[in-house]
């Protein structure tokens, strides 16, 4: 990060001039911004590129670099944590959230439905350096999460810079300002806004689908959606209530369990059979198989001793991350975690062969998301739950009609069946020449490095196509992401750069590379996954080709050379200054290099 802050710069007696025909960016340098009308740029022999020296140290910003964020939950949360308390970029960087609910959260302000909780375990999914040492249990729920959120939200002031009820609806990019023009939808009210970058920080699993069911909507019970939080939130009661969830994800897994103690009959209707793992990582907790609660012993040695936290959070980060290594198709790791995942559900379905037939994939482990569900097998065999393996073809007013004929009442249905998972953004997205990404991306999305896309300048996502979502903790690899991100964000305020877009070759080389890596995967096998895009043999487009510590590795420097970069200035090197340095401005050390 470069020494000093804007409001620092004093404009030297003989600067005047120079600043007196600053361009409307701020950048006092020259080209096609105005500084060409400078008295010595009009005298004869000075090269096309000739520009005055700016009057300043090296890599001194000279204008905030203005960003949009779109979204708050964990990417903008951590965005906002960066830029504020732990790079304190405030003296660079000028930054709006939009954010479409009326508070933070995301994912986990919207999913509120019985039984959520999150996989993995609750000391590993936090921002990075704002560990929580009061979590009640080794995994956390849905609810837990959220009060976690909101507690540093408040305690770091993280939403300073948030804009609530506001909902992006349009991102233009105008090449010749080097520009995002933006439009929001806020409170009903549309207003206008534009940035030098935009983040796309609002998720992919954010925009929930009805499934396309005939006559679905003709149900005159209850029918709810897992994702629909304000329908949840109205409590409507399930007690005595014949229920029909319909789907097998890690929202079915999770709410199955929950209903089924209050309902007089629960059917779960599934189309394929699914691998059901322990938790992960549970071997670290003090109970494989529940999930136990810290004691206030345990929470005041990690509130008084952070070093114990950090050890803690330490070996299970270590073991998490191992998994990749069982995502190796045929690999001895895949086929011992295929035997004890096996193993598991055979034990958990004990009597009950006829459950096992039905529930144990023979496809391979991991192939669709792995989903953890202490409970869920129990559940199944019990008196009053149902597991219906089939294809649905009509919903009646009163129930469900299956493929073979065969029908049931039911006073309320769960559509558990998940979302909108193209990655096309929700809003209009135009970049160079008017491009669409949202039609660019209806059949295969294709990314660098999940980050970025060709043909959208100064334009960065958070868990974009070909993202590390696969295995690991998610808030470590936005943790990262946030950081190359924010070098990018420094390189554009010290440099003057206009605009910096990803090669189109590039982008198509590192998806061709990635293509061929995984296919060693388990991804690859037979099964239809959001990761093909609900295919079960299309090209892979949600994951990254790698571990989750391949991809930090490969994001820890921003590859400047992938990228074409534009200048404010006519002349590159404008940000070059005077040919002095902070230091040397600031009579500091001069022989700091001097190691022994």
């Amino acid at each position: 990060m470069a020494p000093g802050k804007v409001e620092d710069v004093e404009t030297p007696r003989d600067a005047i001039d120079i600043a007196s025909t600053r361009a409307p960016n701020g950048f006092e340098t020259g080209g096609e911004h105005g500084l060409n009308d400078h008295p010595n740029s009009l005298a004869e022999g000075k090269p096309k590129n000739w520009i005055p020296i700016a009057e300043h140290v090296l890599w001194k910003p000279t204008k905030k670099v203005k960003m949009i964020s779109i979204g708050c939950g964990f990417s903008g949360l951590t965005m906002a944590q960066k830029i504020q308390n732990a790079y304190k970029m405030d003296d660079r960087v000028e930054h709006v959230m939009y954010e479409k609910n009326e508070d933070v959260g995301g994912t986990w302000f919207e999913n509120r439905y019985p039984g959520v909780m999150c996989d993995v375990p609750a000391h590993i999914y936090t921002l990075l350096d704002i560990p929580n040492p009061d979590w009640p249990a080794f995994y956390a729920t849905g609810g837990e999460i959220q009060e976690y959120l909101l507690k540093i939200k408040k305690q770091y002031n993280l939403d300073r810079d948030v804009v609530y009820n506001s909902k992006v609806t349009s991102a233009i990019w105008d090449e010749k300002e080097g520009k995002w023009h933006v439009k929001v939808n806020k409170n009903g009210e549309e207003i206008e806004d534009s940035c030098d970058i935009l983040i796309n920080g609002s998720g992919v699993l954010n925009a929930w689908s009805w499934p396309n069911i005939q006559g679905l909507h003709d149900f005159k019970g209850h029918l709810s959606h897992s994702a629909d939080y304000k329908e949840w939130s109205k409590n409507q009661s399930f007690d005595g209530k014949r229920v029909a969830v319909i789907g097998n994800g890690s929202s079915a897994i999770q709410i199955v369990p929950e209903l089924a103690k209050v309902a007089s009959k629960l059917t779960n209707i599934v189309r394929i059979p699914t691998w059901i793992s322990a938790p992960f990582a549970e071997d670290l907790s003090k109970a494989p198989g529940t999930n136990p609660k810290y004691t206030e012993e345990e929470k005041e040695e990690f509130r008084r001793n952070p070093q114990k936290l950090k050890d803690h959070r330490h070996e299970l980060a270590h073991a998490f991350n191992h998994f990749y290594e069982a995502l190796i198709e045929g690999s001895a790791a895949n086929q011992e975690a295929r035997r004890r995942t096996k193993e598991l559900m055979e034990e958990r379905l004990k009597g009950h062969p006829e459950l096992a037939a039905k529930l144990i994939p023979e496809w391979s482990l991991g192939c669709r998301r792995l989903t953890p569900g202490n409970g869920y097998l129990e559940t199944l065999t019990k008196d009053n739950v149902e597991l219906l393996v089939g294809h649905i073809d009509k919903v009646t007013e009163k129930g469900i009609q299956m493929k073979d004929g065969t029908f049931q009442e039911y006073d309320a249905i769960v559509c558990a069946t998940g979302f909108d998972v193209s990655f096309k953004p929700r809003w209009e997205m135009l970049g160079k020449d008017g491009r669409n990404l949202a039609k660019e991306w209806a059949n295969d999305a294709q990314s660098y490095f999940s980050l970025c896309v060709s043909g959208y300048p100064n334009h960065f996502i958070f868990n974009g196509p070909a993202g590390p979502v696969g295995h690991g903790s998610l808030s470590a690899a936005i943790d990262w992401s946030a950081n190359y991100i924010l070098k990018w964000v420094d390189k554009v305020a010290r440099e003057g750069i206009k605009s910096f877009d990803v090669k189109k070759s590039i982008q198509d080389d590192w998806n061709v590379w990635g293509d061929e890596l995984l296919k060693r995967t388990v991804w690859a096998s037979g099964c239809r996954s959001w990761y093909k895009n609900g295919t079960t043999d299309g090209r892979i487009s949600a994951l990254y080709p790698g571990s989750i510590l391949h991809f930090k590795d490969l994001i820890e420097n921003i590859r400047g050379e992938d990228f074409d970069i534009t200048y404010h200035s006519k002349n590159q090197w404008s940000f070059l200054g005077d040919g002095f340095t902070q230091l040397e401005v600031d009579d500091g050390d001069l022989a700091y290099y001097l190691t022994c």
